[in-house]
């Protein structure tokens, strides 16, 4: 990257960081997005959770997910950012885990790291896979410790994130604190991170003064590089609206 000092947006992708008995590799991700705007390197603007391929013939604790954190910030900052994630990596993962480290510029997602991300949704990939991939695209990714099989995890997350198709929030501005709340479609829109909201069919809903509950568990999805809140018709009253359900959303 160069050093010379303009906006740029990273993503930032780890994983592999937890055991069974430690925080999860969500609350990592959270923890280096809020040092990006505690130490005035950039705003953490989202963070996306990856879903990748739950099979007998790859290692993974719980779930087999990935995350990305993405960054406004500038190139002058990229230096200072790769160095404390690198660290915190090392310090804060769980014993016996194996992390990744991704960090790229948005403008270096390229086809390859797309469809790498999406193979390993589906089927078995190696870390010389991503480490090619990578290479080729001029992205760092390293493995920090174990037997670095998080390299795969990070870099798919990386690509996934740049897809603008794939992934559901971990972390969105003004999300959590609106949890078990009802709060107006304009109120959203204006005050917090979601762009877009729609129905279950996808009809993009523009009624700024429709309520909405947000119940326990409101999650956003990347659809088309948008946070897209999910809303339906309540089976109880059809008058109101809610977000959609856990089962659903955990799809994504």
């Amino acid at each position: 990257m160069s050093l010379q000092k303009r906006p740029i947006h990273l993503l930032i992708g780890i994983d592999d960081t937890d055991n069974l008995d430690s925080r999860g590799t969500g609350y990592h991700a959270r923890s280096i997005g809020a040092a990006m705007d505690e130490n005035n390197w950039g705003e953490c603007n989202v963070i996306t959770r990856h879903q990748l391929l739950v099979s007998p013939h790859v290692p993974f604790t719980s779930h087999n997910s990935a995350a990305c954190i993405t960054v406004a910030t500038s190139s002058d900052h990229v230096d200072d950012i790769s160095s404390f994630c690198r660290d915190y990596l090392i310090n804060e993962s769980a014993e016996g885990s194996d992390p990744g480290l991704c960090i790229a510029d948005t403008s270096q997602v390229n086809h390859a790291m797309i469809q790498f991300g999406f193979l390993a949704k589906h089927q078995v990939v190696t870390q010389d896979d991503a480490h090619d991939i990578a290479k080729q695209a001029c992205v760092s990714l390293q493995g920090l410790g174990g037997d670095f099989q998080g390299v795969i995890g990070a870099l798919a997350s990386v690509g996934l994130n740049g897809s603008g198709s794939d992934g559901r929030m971990l972390w969105l501005k003004g999300m959590r604190e609106r949890a078990e709340q009802s709060v107006s479609v304009g109120e959203l829109l204006n005050d917090s991170g979601i762009d877009v909201i729609q129905s279950l069919e996808g009809q993009v809903i523009s009624n700024q003064d429709l309520i909405i509950a947000m119940g326990a568990w409101p999650r956003a999805i990347w659809i088309g590089g948008k946070a897209t809140l999910i809303i339906e018709q309540s089976t109880e009253n059809a008058d109101v609206w809610q977000v959609a359900r856990k089962e659903y959303l955990r799809q994504f």
